[in-house]
């Protein structure tokens, strides 16, 4: 309801019927506490009460009560709760047809203040929902709860038990405006009191819980929508710490000591109530399951992107991996909306850059880079548990890709290494793709092609492997040493076992080398042109499509050394004869150059060259021979890498907790 034009008022007049108007209702708290109560039953703005009092009072009613409120122990608090303001506010929160409006009056050169229609425009497109200022009243009084609480505080608790369920059917009914778009902080309030005060009642009364997971209730449904429309980190925050708890088994101790004696009900009964938040927002008409899915997810990519603070981002992180374990059996749409959402995953990809910052710009207090970059990364891997996940691996890998995976870990690379569970991480993805390299599909496969190879990321993991050491020969003594360099006293479990060192190079090589075979096409990343005879003179492997490319390409410098320890490692990681027929099959790869130099006349040019021993070129050989000897079994011939293949079974097929 829009309110009527003022006639114009002298300020002084306007101040003195407004100090006049406060001390009046001031004065009825004080003295007559249930005249107050009786006004906030009046649900009509053109309703009147018996004592004179009109509904446009009740905005400076609230405006003494959220002042009294702030203190309740007091006896004004006291006083209004025994006169039944609990229930009041209750009922006028469920009842009420008409929100509290604000307006700022003009005020003219002759010294006269008007309310013109203009500034009542603008007070009705901002006024809050009908029922938040009762809300903010009960959110104020219970902030300052004792603990334990006193008992006109547990009398307080007592009656909004009483009437919590009705106000919640009320807020999902008739969100009104709570649920626009913008970081208006009237509407950021509104999303974020419900589960504020359900967060302080549950701490001052852990018996609040059994309330909200009722079967009729439906805070938790309200929370989970105000979650998904939030836009901040204050909303977005309030919510998420509601819910999230109840989906991993975490949360506060006393909600942990409440629930050993009073078990909430199992999460395949709470996840639907859960739910329910996403199948409508303001409007009336439900949205299909698919849609719902679809906006978790993107609210999911939204938030991550949004919020500042790190402790924060692992807050949405740790609320998305427990929808997500859960969602693998009881809620399988979500996982499909995942797999198909290239918003998602660009979304966390951004994170990864944005919160990898080393140097000067990183933040100088509360900042690990590595561990919001490493539990992004841990997302690309968490979602290979799912079933469907590995059945739909193809979307999945394609989304990765042009989400732009590759790009955030060239530019992160540093960071995420320095966190333990990096190396294990990136092999894990790197394997991925290798594994289902010959099922994925040509528009995936030409993706993936386009996004290497990857100079940076390649020295880095060199470097990781070999343990700094710059001489290509360390390299190429933990290719031929083979096993026996992966012996170890922890579990391929474990993230400090070296196969997930000593792998990832050769799984970034041989994914690079099966697109993109030596001399295939040209060296530049985004090039597809044919080579030209030329190429680099150092190596003597990259060639370009000319010689301008050739110079635009600054990252082959990177790796120019390494090129022929590679080019040998490359020649007995090499897939068999099927799979390489279908990767040739739709021209995607193209095939190995008849002119390349056989890896054996590459070993006798590095024999003359003194950059390898006769010991070191014999040894190659052998590798060699073995190499061809096995190439038309099913075993993967790469020393190491069926370690690695082990350890992807192991950590994907098995249940998570399992040792």
């Amino acid at each position: 309801m829009t309110p009527n034009a003022s006639p114009a008022l002298s300020v002084p007049d306007y101040h003195r019927q407004y100090a006049v108007l406060n001390g009046k209702w001031a004065d009825i708290i004080k003295n007559d506490p249930r005249r107050a109560c009786r006004l906030l039953l009046l649900t009509s703005p053109q309703g009147e009460m018996i004592d004179g009092d009109v509904f446009s009072e009740i905005g400076l009613l609230f405006h003494e009560l959220k002042s009294v409120s702030r203190q309740s122990t007091s006896r004004l608090w006291r006083g209004l709760v025994d006169a039944g303001i609990v229930t009041a506010l209750c009922k006028s929160a469920i009842n009420s047809g008409g929100s509290v409006t604000m307006a700022h009056m003009t005020i003219h050169d002759d010294g006269t203040a008007e309310l013109s229609e203009e500034a009542m425009e603008e007070a009705q497109e901002n006024a809050p929902a009908p029922y938040t200022a009762a809300l903010e009243v009960i959110c104020n009084a219970a902030m300052s709860c004792a603990v334990p609480p006193t008992a006109t505080e547990q009398k307080m608790i007592e009656e909004l038990k009483k009437h919590w369920s009705t106000l919640m059917q009320r807020i999902w009914s008739e969100p009104a405006r709570t649920l626009e778009p913008g970081s208006s902080q009237m509407r950021v309030m509104e999303r974020a009191v419900v589960a504020q005060l359900v967060h302080r009642l549950a701490f001052v009364d852990p018996t609040f819980l059994d309330v909200i997971v009722k079967p009729s209730d439906l805070t938790l449904a309200v929370s989970f929508r105000n979650w998904l429309y939030s836009t901040d980190e204050y909303d977005t925050m309030a919510n998420c710490s509601l819910v999230s708890p109840l989906l991993d088994g975490s949360g506060p101790k006393h909600w942990l000591r409440h629930f050993q004696t009073h078990p909430p009900p199992d999460l395949p009964v709470l996840l639907p109530r859960i739910l329910l938040g996403a199948s409508r927002g303001a409007e009336k008409k439900k949205r299909t399951p698919n849609q719902s899915a679809d906006l978790i997810v993107s609210a999911f990519g939204r938030h991550i992107q949004m919020l500042p603070r790190d402790r924060h981002i692992r807050e949405e992180f740790i609320f998305f991996s427990g929808l997500l374990k859960i969602a693998e059996q009881e809620y399988p749409l979500f996982c499909r909306a995942l797999y198909r959402s290239e918003a998602f995953w660009t979304a966390i990809a951004e994170t990864i850059k944005k919160h990898a910052t080393l140097g000067p710009n990183a933040p100088r207090t509360g900042h690990v880079p590595e561990g919001v970059a490493t539990q992004a990364l841990s997302i690309y891997f968490s979602v290979l548990h799912t079933p469907e996940g590995r059945e739909r691996i193809d979307q999945l890998i394609y989304n990765w890709l042009a989400g732009g995976l590759f790009d955030a870990l060239e530019s992160t690379i540093l960071t995420i290494l320095r966190d333990i569970r990096g190396p294990m991480l990136i092999s894990a993805i790197l394997s991925t793709m290798d594994t289902n390299l010959p099922k994925l599909s040509p528009r995936t496969r030409s993706k993936l092609r386009s996004e290497l190879p990857r100079p940076r990321i390649m020295l880095t993991l060199i470097l990781l492997a070999t343990k700094g050491r710059q001489e290509p020969e360390v390299l190429l003594a933990l290719v031929t040493e083979g096993e026996e360099v992966m012996q170890s006293q922890y579990s391929v479990r474990d993230p400090r076992h070296p196969v997930w060192t000593l792998t990832a190079w050769q799984l970034l090589l041989r994914v690079t080398n099966s697109l993109r075979p030596w001399r295939g096409t040209c060296t530049r990343r985004g090039c597809e042109k044919p080579v030209h005879s030329g190429g680099c003179g150092r190596c003597r492997m990259s060639a370009y499509c000319d010689q301008e490319c050739m110079q635009l390409d600054q990252e082959h410098a990177l790796v120019c050394k390494w090129t022929p320890t590679l080019l040998l490692a490359d020649a007995w990681q090499r897939r068999n004869k099927e799979e390489i027929a279908a990767l040739l099959s739709d021209d995607v790869a193209p095939a190995v150059p008849s002119d390349l130099v056989p890896p054996k006349e590459q070993l006798e040019r590095l024999r003359a060259s003194a950059e390898m021993t006769d010991e070191e070129v014999e040894k190659v050989h052998e590798l060699q021979q073995d190499a061809e000897a096995t190439a038309s079994k099913e075993e993967d011939p790469i020393p190491g890498v069926p370690d690695l293949q082990k350890a992807m079974e192991k950590l994907v097929v098995s249940e998570p907790g399992e040792a």
